[in-house]
């Protein structure tokens, strides 16, 4: 009688296992599942149908820039034209859009630019005003529509965050229900997103933002978080400031853009099982065609990961991407069943790692092949990777963590990047280990480690 506690904990714990491996393989398959939509062409001037449009729409003028302003003032509006979705009984562009809608974003992003250059750059940006919950997700769609529909989708999700769905009762009828703090903080600033979607990982949110100016910058960086990347937590704040660092040091020449657009692990034991980063992987790479598309080709572009989104990145690159380079920051692992770079579609494409002594990521690193466990080869021992310097941090007086809190402060300026801390530490600006993955990001040549691992002999 005294060991069934023992029996009944152990049975519980192996079926608890067995639901969340049985819930990747569910996410794999769903991921697997999806194929793409034919992307409508139009056949007649859709010139007549739009002014149509915006005449029935809660906002006038004849300027899209204009008209965003005033929906932007006003929270109701933005509210309205949120929830307008186009409907075929329009025309010709209306059904378009409603099909482009309906596709889910099951799509060719490149087709889906093609369909809005020949639509025109007023017309698109009318549309992104019109109609932002069909613009703001729909990869291909030209990034400043993009980032202006989420500007609407952040208004008026900040402004129903703040109000009640029950029926009025007595006592809320003045009750003040505070809209999210992670929304609210961004109304009013200059922060621009590709993506934001407010209500996935269970109402924790997920977001693509860019930091930097993509049409003028020389080069482009994409940085994939690591564990916990939900707009509730503090790492949503703290991936801009990073990425925000680097931009700032580089006089306009980089621009990042963190990519967050996936359901995302939280905790260790959801970050070991590796569907999570398998499902982002194959959403990451399709963005990278879209991303290079709207860049161009003569920008190099950057894939950066840290600690879970290392091996995001690393998983991405058994899919077609682009990219031409690769950069691991303390990363978990080269994507799961990645232990060579014949294990990916383009073995000899450059890449880095930047690991410091002592990071507890170390433990996780280079695990053996387990279905939908773990991340793969270690990336600071993969064949053909650079391995960076991850040296001190700066003993300036006014040096500041990632956090904007000074190094004085908390006694550790001018330390060596070591230990558990290490695997934010490499992030602190003006680090050594800062300063290598800002030459990286800029294509500039980095201090590499002393120990390196063996060359990739068939590049």
């Amino acid at each position: 009688m005294r060991f069934r506690w023992w029996r009944a904990t152990v049975l519980t714990a192996v079926a608890a296992l067995a639901l969340v491996y049985l819930a990747g393989l569910t996410r794999l398959g769903e991921a697997e599942a999806e194929q793409l939509h034919e992307v409508p062409a139009l056949a007649a001037d859709p010139t007549a149908e739009l002014a149509a449009m915006r005449e029935a729409a809660p906002v006038g003028g004849d300027d899209p820039a204009a008209a965003l302003d005033a929906a932007l003032a006003d929270s109701e509006t933005a509210a309205d034209l949120v929830a307008a979705v186009p409907t075929a009984d329009t025309g010709e562009l209306g059904a378009a859009l409603a099909a482009l809608y309906e596709a889910g974003g099951g799509l060719d992003p490149i087709e889906v630019t093609d369909f809005f250059a020949d639509l025109g750059e007023e017309p698109t940006a009318w549309l992104a005003v019109l109609y932002p919950s069909v613009i703001a997700e729909m990869p291909g769609a030209p990034f400043d529509a993009r980032m202006a529909a989420n500007q609407l989708v952040l208004e008026a999700t900040t402004a129903a965050s703040a109000s009640y769905d029950s029926p009025e009762r007595p006592w809320t009828d003045e009750a003040a229900r505070p809209p999210r703090a992670e929304l609210d903080q961004l109304i009013g600033t200059d922060r621009r997103f590709l993506y934001l979607d407010p209500y996935n990982n269970a109402g924790d949110g997920s977001w693509i933002e860019v930091v930097g100016d993509l049409d003028t910058a020389a080069n482009v960086a994409v940085l994939v978080p690591g564990g916990s990347a939900v707009l509730s937590s503090a790492n949503f704040d703290l991936y801009y400031n990073r990425a925000k660092s680097f931009v700032d040091a580089s006089d306009g020449e980089l621009a990042v853009v963190v990519w967050a657009a996936a359901s995302w692990p939280s905790g260790w034991i959801e970050e070991s099982w590796a569907s999570w980063s398998q499902v982002a992987a194959e959403s990451l790479a399709s963005f990278t065609f879209d991303l290079r598309n709207q860049i161009g080709d003569d920008v190099p572009l950057t894939l950066a990961g840290h600690s879970y989104g290392g091996a995001v990145i690393g998983y991405a690159e058994t899919y077609d991407l682009e990219g031409d380079q690769v950069l691991h920051i303390a990363s978990a692992g080269m994507g799961n069943d990645v232990y060579s770079p014949e294990d990916y579609t383009e073995p000899c494409r450059d890449r880095f790692s930047i690991t410091a002594p002592g990071d507890p990521i170390s433990y996780v690193q280079g695990m053996p092949y387990v279905p939908l466990l773990g991340h793969g080869a270690d990336p600071d021992d993969f064949p053909g990777v650079r391995n960076l310097a991850t040296g001190s941090l700066p003993d300036d007086p006014d040096a500041v963590d990632d956090y904007g809190v000074s190094l004085a402060e908390q006694g550790i300026s001018g330390k060596t990047v070591e230990g558990v801390h290490s695997h934010s530490e490499i992030f602190y600006p003006e680090s050594d280990a800062w300063n290598n993955i800002l030459k990286v990001l800029l294509n500039e040549e980095p201090e590499l480690a002393d120990e390196q691992p063996e060359a990739n002999d068939a590049c």
